[in-house]
């Protein structure tokens, strides 16, 4: 009787995990993506963000260069 128990329980055990794996994969599978996503956004991000910065140097230089620009001729009048 210990031995159909036994192997009663384990039978039942191997059939329920099954099951529970195929959800756990989803799950992962769901997971999985999510993150893809949340990375994706985070590089578009950085992106925008390096962009901007590279903008705002840009301009900077510009304004840097027409500043001795404008203090040359006023050294020259």
């Amino acid at each position: 009787m210990k031995i159909r128990t036994v192997t009663l329980a384990m039978m039942t055990l191997i059939l329920s995990a099954g099951s529970l794996m195929a959800m756990d994969s989803e799950y992962q599978e769901k997971r999985r993506q999510a993150l893809q996503e949340k990375s994706a956004s985070a590089s578009i991000q950085a992106d925008n963000s390096i962009e901007k910065r590279r903008s705002r140097e840009v301009s900077q230089q510009g304004e840097r260069r027409h500043r001795e620009v404008d203090d040359e001729e006023k050294l020259t009048r």
